[in-house]
């Protein structure tokens, strides 16, 4: 859905293009994301602002959060949280992916959210959705509106509200405390780091063992450890 608006010349703002299933699914650094019928799969576009350009996962992530803790009970709103920069895990599984990008004077976001489905094939032990934490089925479309109509009313305060969101996706962190090994030139680091924060920026704030100061990082290819 993100190839096909990227495709598109003539973008309109909120533009919303919706996929039965997903076959091609691209993430951060070039993952792959399999999705069957099912799950809420689309992409819409907002005008470029350099101001949010750097921070529209972590919002859109935000967005989406908020969607997802609707339709769950309280106390399974625990175990929801945010791993950055662009995913919705539930318990140590993804719920959600979202992927922003660039494109002329446009940012498109790609969401895909796991809902009614449930055959993950290869990634069975990495994915779950909606339905199977709640065994209801829900209105996929009625679910992608709510996403847009709630983007769209949020982005006109996104400066104001902007603490309140970082403040949320840190104490919602997936990776709070968590060790992990970074990638640098295309391999894994021995030292390992722990996970200090999200930064107001939109930047992970990391330790590395033995070190005093913390790395700040925009963009990062890490694997959790611990």
């Amino acid at each position: 859905t993100n190839d096909y608006l990227r495709r598109k010349l003539d973008i309109e703002e909120y533009d919303v293009i919706i996929a039965g299933k997903q076959t091609n699914g691209r993430g951060k650094r070039g993952s792959i994301w399999i999705s069957n019928e099912g799950a809420a799969l689309f992409s819409f576009a907002i005008e470029y602002r350099e101001e949010i350009l750097s921070r529209i996962t972590i919002f859109s992530s935000y967005i989406v959060y908020k969607i997802l803790e609707k339709f769950l009970e309280e106390g399974n709103m625990e175990k929801l949280t945010f791993k950055w920069p662009n995913d919705i895990y539930y318990e140590d599984r993804k719920i959600c992916g979202i992927l922003c990008e660039k494109v002329r004077n446009h940012i498109i976001i790609g969401i895909g959210i796991n809902i009614n489905n449930s055959d993950f094939g290869i990634f069975r032990d990495k994915a779950v959705s909606l339905f199977e934490i709640t065994g209801i089925k829900e209105d996929v479309d009625s679910i992608i509106k709510e996403t847009v109509v709630l983007f769209e009313e949020k982005i006109r305060t996104f400066n104001k509200e902007w603490e309140k969101i970082i403040n949320l996706m840190n104490n919602k962190n997936y990776l709070n405390g968590k060790i992990i090994k970074i990638k640098t030139n295309g391999n894994f680091e021995d030292k390992i780091y722990k996970v200090s924060r999200i930064e107001r920026s939109g930047k992970i704030s990391i330790l590395g063992k033995g070190d005093l100061d913390e790395k700040e990082f925009e963009s990062l290819e890490f694997e959790v450890i611990n």
